[in-house]
């Protein structure tokens, strides 16, 4: 069990906390405390779901423990959406432990130190054209992006209804299985291409699905969540990416998604080994269920091919988008588009600074569009990438 504050103390110290615990039993409906109580037990979710204005609490997950952990009276209403237990350390039991007080100092300085990164996400100012007050179309460029890449298959039903019309999902006839490619990055440097001195950072966790679109192949983006607001309004309003605000944070062989306060998802592995781009090439052909072994060998016969024609190192994949506005017509049961196209840009990978395949990644699924996600295979890439500007390749507007 991988305890926030118990991760810097030694086996032996966790194996007595553990060891030490109480354990609780709450009833469907029960309220754990209130808004406003002084916190005098530490609680993590053994079994069971319960609920706060902010979002859901799952197993193993720790009970406001900023609040409880700084003396601070808590900060929201805990209620059992249904039957749970929990494990429980009185406070004044744990303070005793030197070591464990030495521990939560610095899990509540990691909090501060998130919470500080966060703010200035959100209140980073957006950078415009000026006079027009215009965003910048494009082509970006995100250097020293960290990428972790994630093979998964979901219910095909469920990913063919989320797909607009003129593209279908690209895989093998026979599959019981869609392909569904999650992609959870760290942008610390990304700017539009024309003008570096636009900078800004942010973490983003993306939905792709492998896509044909008449004899194109590409990706689209049914879900897109990033963490500040200059990457939600580009997205939207230039390329049509679904934008929403949720943020994506970082561990130690760790990474999670939270939106509105719940947690969407949480992958994690034990270590990492290195990978060439030709083994990524394979990973990402046997997912779509077609021959990886060849797709690699052809690969790298194409890569001797490039480098002795001296030709550029620049991958590209096609991403679509469903852009659309709302009409001043519009009324909620019955929504009407101003704008409503498809429209088509491409990532290029610039350069591979590292591949690395994730040794026994599980992900954890506790929200969002797609619940039933199973893993395959994961990767984490660090690389600069860019993408370009995006073009209109179906008006459905016209067509109606």
């Amino acid at each position: 069990m991988n305890i926030p504050v118990f991760v810097d103390l030694t086996p032996e110290e966790q194996f007595a906390l553990l060891g030490a615990a109480q354990i609780r039993h709450l009833p469907a409906g029960e309220v754990l405390f209130y808004e406003g109580d002084s916190p005098d037990t530490l609680y993590l979710l053994k079994a069971g779901r319960c609920q706060t204005a902010r979002g859901e609490i799952h197993p193993e997950m720790l009970i406001d423990p900023v609040a409880t952990l700084g003396g601070l009276p808590h900060s929201v209403k805990v209620t059992a959406a249904e039957s749970s237990e929990l494990y429980c350390w009185p406070m004044e039991r744990l303070q005793q432990s030197a070591a464990f007080n030495a521990a939560a100092r610095r899990y509540l300085a990691r909090q501060l130190q998130q919470t500080s990164a966060r703010l200035s996400q959100l209140t980073a100012p957006i950078h415009y054209i000026p006079n027009s007050a215009a965003l910048f179309p494009g082509p970006f460029l995100f250097e020293d992006a960290t990428m972790l890449f994630a093979f998964c298959e979901a219910n095909p039903d469920s990913v063919q209804n989320c797909l607009p019309e003129g593209l279908t999902v690209l895989q093998r006839p026979g599959k019981k299985q869609a392909p569904v490619l999650l992609a959870l990055a760290d942008f610390p440097s990304a700017y539009p291409q024309h003008l570096p001195t636009a900078r800004f950072a942010y973490t983003e966790t993306t939905y792709f699905i492998p896509v044909r679109h008449g004899t194109t192949f590409g990706f689209y983006v049914p879900n897109i969540y990033s963490s500040a607001y200059e990457p939600i309004l580009l997205g939207r309003e230039i390329y049509g990416f679904p934008k929403r605000l949720g943020e994506t944070v970082f561990g130690v062989n760790e990474v999670s998604l939270t939106v509105d306060g719940e947690k969407y998802l949480h992958l994690k592995w034990q270590g990492a080994e290195s990978e060439s781009e030709s083994r990524l090439v394979r990973a990402l052909i046997d997912w779509l269920g077609l021959e990886g072994r060849l797709a690699s060998a052809a690969f790298k016969a194409g890569e001797i091919l490039r480098r002795a024609s001296r030709l550029p190192g620049y991958r590209r994949v096609n991403v679509f988008n469903h852009r659309r506005f709302l009409a001043a017509d519009s009324a909620h049961h019955n929504p009407t588009y101003a704008i409503n196209e498809l429209t088509q840009a491409a990532f290029g990978v610039l350069k591979w600074y590292q591949i690395n395949r994730l040794n026994v990644p599980s992900l954890q699924i506790l929200g969002g569009a797609f619940p039933n996600l199973t893993l395959r295979e994961g990767y984490r890439t660090k690389l600069d990438m860019r993408l370009s500007t995006a073009r209109v390749v179906r008006n459905y507007v016209a067509r109606s």
